[in-house]
């Protein structure tokens, strides 16, 4: 087993956790369809955070010839996807039977969008203060507008804010995965 497959399984772990929060949610949102009303810009949410735990796990790959890795360095990495597996855990309501998604969206997803501030901020800083990568990147410009975003959603509780800000947030990961980091190869 080499040092990446190492430390890889304890992120992919994290990272199937979240993943399960997620499809365990979606199947129980089928589950309760007839009692629950649905908020389309909660299902964009869902969407989106499942977008990012795929992504944080892929783009990771780019590490496999690191020849050396430091304790704060795996601290570092962990951080996304811990945050993105806390997100995934709090995306749906509890009891999801007889809820109202809109209300819980604005309940609830305050501190989901603080917890997304966290995840950009770690996913942004991980290679420059672990490896000593650039920090201004075309592909961290991304992250950029996603920061100034989340922000934005984590502080207003306007519906047209979050309803043009998370579809597009949606659309912008998806480009900056298709963009950035479309394919892996083993070399």
């Amino acid at each position: 087993m080499s040092l990446f497959e190492f430390l890889m399984v304890f992120v992919s772990i994290i990272v199937g956790l979240g993943v399960a929060e997620i499809l365990t949610g979606v199947a129980r949102q089928i589950r309760w369809r007839k009692s629950i009303v649905g908020y389309w810009v909660h299902s964009c949410g869902v969407a989106l955070i499942f977008l990012a735990l795929l992504q944080n796990w892929w783009e990771l790959w780019e590490l496999r010839n690191m020849p050396e890795w430091i304790f704060s360095g795996l601290v570092l990495m962990l951080i996304a996807p811990a945050s993105l597996y806390l997100i995934a855990h709090l995306i749906f309501p509890e009891p999801i039977e007889n809820s109202d998604f809109k209300d819980h969206y604005f309940g609830a997803m305050r501190s989901i969008w603080w917890l997304a501030i966290l995840t950009v901020v770690a996913s942004t800083l991980f290679r420059p203060l672990a490896f000593g990568s650039d920090l201004l990147t075309m592909d961290n410009a991304v992250s950029g507008f996603m920061l100034i975003g989340f922000l934005a959603l984590a502080t207003s509780r306007s519906s047209a804010l979050h309803a043009v800000l998370v579809p597009f947030f949606l659309l912008l990961l998806l480009w900056d995965v298709i963009r950035w980091h479309p394919a892996i190869s083993p070399g």
